[in-house]
């Protein structure tokens, strides 16, 4: 049984997504998700132009919600 979680993403001006390794690329699958907005407003703050997108996803795994740094994930799918 799943369920459809609110994640964010870092996004630039022409729609790339920041991923993992921290460059930008248009592969959305790749971006780098984050639980929180505030992580994710505090992250983008390095990024100037940059902005944090709302978006929701299915996950087959409950969303526990990780307290502090590191509750940011790849997305597997």
């Amino acid at each position: 049984m799943g369920t459809i979680v609110t994640r964010y993403r870092i996004e630039d001006e022409v729609g790339r997504v920041l991923t993992n390794e921290y460059f930008f690329s248009y592969e959305v699958d790749d971006a780098l998700q984050f639980r929180c907005e505030d992580e994710a407003l505090e992250e983008a703050a390095a990024f100037p132009g940059t902005t944090v997108e709302r978006f929701e996803r299915y996950s087959t795994f409950p969303d526990f919600f990780a307290s502090g740094r590191g509750s940011t994930e790849r997305n597997a799918a």
